[in-house]
């Protein structure tokens, strides 16, 4: 079971920010389900290259999958983090247009 640990990581980061993404959609539209799946996805990419560049500084043989699985967690909600922040930011800067 402890062998298995770092997938269910990986597979739990990705499904947490499918779900955190579904949830801020304002509709529950096709497309808008369409679009937050491809950004959830996108930040998982994300994720992994942050992973990608720990396995390529330490080497294949010397990385635990332990570490890279909490790595591409890391860097998947960072990505979520970042892409909320430009959500809400291009959010604002629509209203104060429509203000205007």
């Amino acid at each position: 079971m402890t062998s298995l640990l770092p997938s269910f990581i990986v597979l739990g980061s990705l499904l947490i920010t499918l779900v955190i993404m579904i949830r801020r959609a304002p509709d529950r539209k096709p497309a808008t389900i369409v679009n937050n799946i491809i950004m959830s996805a996108l930040c998982f990419v994300g994720g992994m290259l942050i992973s990608a560049m720990y396995t390529r500084a330490v080497g294949n043989e010397n990385s635990s999958p332990f570490i890279i699985a909490i790595l591409v967690a890391i860097g998947t909600f960072g990505a979520l983090a970042i892409y909320i922040k430009l959500d809400e930011k291009q959010k604002l800067e629509r209203q104060r247009g429509n203000n205007d």
